[in-house]
């Protein structure tokens, strides 16, 4: 009994722990149910990078769970130099616009890499750094 006992605990815990294992990055992934389109007004040069907004949104409104977030907004740096881009931050928005969740990469903690050709990082970084 008190091996099922721990492993009823142990299942739930790790279920727990995994349904806050978001992070910035992976709030970056657009999936195929979304839409993702750049926020032309956040583009703001600070030294030789230039940070941006993508914001994120169900394709079909109608087939978000009543639990998951409405929206959610990505900031990117770019490298223009070096046409590379990296995650600075993401956040998690309910239908309301209010923030449910933020996740920030500490100073120096990005990852700068060149986007897939053809992919939306791609074009984002084409239309903010001419």
């Amino acid at each position: 009994m008190k091996l099922a006992c721990a492993l009823f605990i142990a299942v739930f815990a790790g279920a727990a722990v995994a349904d806050d294992a978001q992070t910035a990055e992976t709030l970056a992934e657009v999936r195929d149910f979304e839409v993702a389109s750049l926020d032309r007004q956040s583009i703001e040069a600070r030294g030789d990078t230039v940070r941006f907004d993508v914001v994120v949104k169900w394709r079909d409104p109608a087939q978000r769970p009543p639990q998951a977030a409405a929206s959610r907004v990505i900031r990117y740096a770019a490298k223009c130099a070096d046409k590379t881009l990296g995650v600075v931050a993401a956040a998690a928005l309910d239908q309301n616009g209010r923030l449910l969740k933020s996740y920030v990469i500490p100073p120096g903690g990005t990852d700068f890499l060149v986007p897939k050709e053809g992919s939306g990082e791609s074009g984002w970084l084409g239309q903010v750094c001419r």
